[in-house]
């Protein structure tokens, strides 16, 4: 609880301090620090909300807004591993632990991609840059399940089978003459013929996000009953 405590305001009056004190009594302390952390979560949101909007961010802005946020990608993830080199040729934007141990890949990409997908022939497929990004992904799992191994029996991961999400563009950048539900499903469509990678945009990731922020909000609010309340024996 002390630690919750340390994220609240500093009361303005002593007053103010003995209506906190007791408002916190009656307060669970499971409840309180979910509630800071959907605050937290709705704060992180916004600021990578705000770098994807702004056509200058660079990956390394994108990246800043994303580290330690691995509950944006999914509740598939126990955690954000702090290493990020694996093999000597091979530095990964955001490696992330699943349950089972296993590694999943974040490769980050700039949101202000105009080519994402194109048009040739009268038929929509993946832009250059999209593919330059997923054959740098195919190229971190290759190397990954070549020394999986010596990389398990010496960092406790298994890369074996290991799989890569790739973060590229935003429909606010494409083109005009591709519209946005055109890009989500072209991206669908490819992603449907791929095993180990999965492109998707910036504004699926965030919209993706904003529905499980939604969700958890909603589970909060209807937890437990008012005090006091007890069911009839």
């Amino acid at each position: 609880m002390e630690l919750v405590l340390r994220d609240l305001p500093r009361p303005a009056s002593p007053e103010a301090a003995r209506i906190m004190s007791d408002v916190l009594a009656g307060i669970d302390a499971g409840m309180l620090a979910q509630l800071l952390e959907l605050k937290a979560r709705r704060a992180g949101l916004e600021a990578l909300r705000s770098a994807v909007e702004d056509p200058d961010s660079s990956e390394s802005d994108l990246h800043a807004c994303l580290k330690n946020q691995e509950w944006i990608f999914g509740g598939a993830y126990v955690t954000e591993l702090a290493r990020r080199q694996y093999t000597p040729d091979t530095i990964l934007d955001i490696p992330l632990l699943r349950g089972d141990g296993s590694l999943h890949v974040v490769e980050l990409k700039l949101a202000r991609i105009k080519d994402l997908v194109i048009r040739r022939s009268g038929h929509l497929m993946l832009g250059a840059p999209a593919h330059h990004a997923v054959s740098q992904a195919q190229n971190y799992l290759r190397a990954m399940d070549e020394n999986r191994p010596a990389i398990l029996a010496e960092h406790g991961v298994d890369t074996r089978r290991a799989s890569t999400t790739v973060v590229i563009g935003h429909p606010r950048y494409g083109s005009g003459s591709v519209t946005p539900q055109e890009i989500a499903e072209t991206l669908r469509t490819y992603n449907t013929h791929t095993a180990r990678i999965e492109v998707i945009t910036y504004g699926t990731l965030l919209e993706s996000a904003e529905r499980m922020l939604a969700l958890s909000s909603a589970r909060q609010d209807s937890d437990p009953s008012e005090p006091g309340e007890e069911s009839a024996a």
